[in-house]
């Protein structure tokens, strides 16, 4: 299918949506140069202004949508080779697609006028069982790749919860879930994966081929080129699992603060392997929910010393459950999902990787909770995910092994506020910016780490370089420079070149 520059996109160019500079004959000839490239080297498109385009470009977050200045669906490496040829000769932006949920719109560039490459119909999942291997598509979204896993050989990867997320963008930047405790991340499963380069050629990136690539890829893989499929190591789904959630209420602050000192203590010493937890604030509730690996006794025993030191819970449920229900249990929505998957909020986020809160941090984040969170009635949630700790899988990786920045990190918090319809507010921000800088002023001398998974629109560049990939960044400054020194990939939070 060619691309029709419409007329809408036209006056979007014009007033200098895609170019902050004054529009220029050349520009205008440079758009159409995009159309002509593409449909000379035989890439499928969607049309400017087509249904299919405007689904498309359809933010997950519909805060921040963008307009691409072309919009590339290939079906083969061929095709995203070509792609990614055209934009590279033309002085254009690329950006990869895979399920569309950056938080920040980076699937759709981020910013205006980029080359977006969807890599939906990359969608292939196919399991080798007497290797304990899958070949997966980078456009492959997670329901459909578990329930695949599952029904060739009874396999699973660790990965996230909702279903509706593509593997690429998830496994490239973390990829964390109620089994990440167990197994470790998404991107700790990767054996290798297949690379579209900036200069259009095709690599392999593993231990052995292309270790610096490969390196890079863990943590902030958008920045170095287009993966169209990655090996994964899988393991055997395991069945029953016990999925719980116990609900509780603090009646003090003081109360609630020890709470969350006895979870932080639990987590970095007790806390085994087989459980994954999460401890989760919004307006109705306060819960502590997750899965365990074993027995109904094993988990019993294993959740005791922490249950002994907080409130009689109001209410609990604890249950065992097959592989899939359990993946099930905490989705947001059916585990099968369509190609053209239409999944939309409108909300703020941000996140927060401490290796551990200070008495100070932990007393601050709570007198927000109750002197100011409480207040809001907007559609707000925390969520505590316990991440590190001695028996987590994810801190047992060596620090520098991949570019994901956070292995020493005891929690991965997750600050949301939407909004059921309408805009979000303009005044809505001071919000969650309010809860973050209430634990970070708390530790003025700490370095926080952020998660590029949560990305989070309101940092600047150089904020986000720090946050997200820490004393880790240099390195991939220069891998960048190597593999993308004119940054043909990117977006407002990219790793740039040196």
């Amino acid at each position: 299918m060619a691309i029709h520059i419409a007329p809408t996109l036209l006056a979007l160019v014009t007033v200098g949506v895609f170019f902050p500079s004054t529009v220029t004959s050349s520009v205008l000839q440079k758009l159409a140069a995009v159309d002509t490239c593409l449909t000379t080297a035989g890439v499928p498109t969607y049309a400017s202004g087509s249904a299919d385009f405007t689904q498309a470009i359809k933010p997950f977050n519909l805060r921040l949508p963008f307009t691409p200045v072309a919009l590339a669906v290939p079906s083969t490496v061929a095709h995203v080779q070509a792609a990614v040829s055209c934009a590279a000769s033309l002085g254009i932006t690329v950006s990869a697609k895979s399920g569309g949920h950056s938080y920040a719109s980076h699937g759709i560039g981020g910013e205006n006028g980029h080359l977006i490459v969807d890599m939906l119909y990359f969608n292939n999942i196919t399991v080798d069982k007497s290797s304990s291997t899958a070949m997966v598509g980078t456009g492959a979204r997670l329901g459909n790749v578990a329930t695949a896993l599952y029904n060739q050989g009874g396999q699973a990867i660790s990965h996230g919860t909702c279903p509706g997320v593509g593997v690429g963008g998830l496994a490239l930047h973390g990829g964390y879930g109620f089994s990440s405790h167990t197994h470790g991340l998404t991107l700790d499963g990767i054996l290798e994966a297949t690379v579209v380069l900036a200069n259009s050629t095709v690599v392999t990136a593993s231990a052995t081929q292309n270790p610096d690539l490969f390196w890079a890829l863990r943590g902030a893989g958008a920045s170095f080129g287009i993966v169209t499929n990655f090996k994964f190591q899988t393991f055997t789904a395991p069945s029953p699992n016990i999925v719980f959630t116990y609900m509780f209420s603090f009646g003090s602050q003081q109360q609630a603060v020890s709470a969350i000192s006895a979870i932080q203590t639990y987590t970095r010493s007790t806390m085994p392997t087989e459980l994954n937890m999460r401890f989760t604030i919004n307006p109705y509730s306060t819960t502590l929910s997750g899965v365990y690996y074993g027995s109904q006794a094993a988990f019993t025993a294993a959740i005791q010393p922490l249950l002994s030191t907080m409130p009689a819970p109001l209410y609990n449920t604890v249950q065992s459950m097959g592989w899939l229900d359990t993946l099930t249990a905490y989705s947001n929505g059916a585990l099968a999902t369509t190609l053209n998957y239409d999944y939309h909020e409108t909300f703020f986020a941000k996140s927060l990787m401490p290796s551990e809160l200070s008495d100070a941090a932990i007393t601050a984040f709570v007198a927000y909770w109750f002197n100011t969170a409480k207040s809001n009635t907007r559609d707000w949630y925390v969520m505590m995910d316990l991440h590190g700790g001695a028996g987590s899988a994810i801190s047992k990786v060596a620090a520098d092994a991949t570019s994901y920045a956070h292995r020493d990190a005891i929690f991965k918090f997750q600050f949301y506020d939407r909004v059921d319809s309408g805009t979000y507010p303009s005044n809505g921000f001071p919000f969650l910016n309010g809860w973050v800088g209430s634990i970070t002023s708390a530790m003025p001398n700490t370095t926080f780490g952020m998660y590029i998974n949560y990305a989070d629109s309101s940092l600047t560049a150089d904020q986000a370089h720090t946050a997200y990939w820490l004393d880790h960044y240099p390195k991939l400054t220069t891998i960048k420079m190597a593999y993308d020194p004119k940054k043909v990939f990117s977006n407002p939070q990219a790793i740039l070149s040196t």
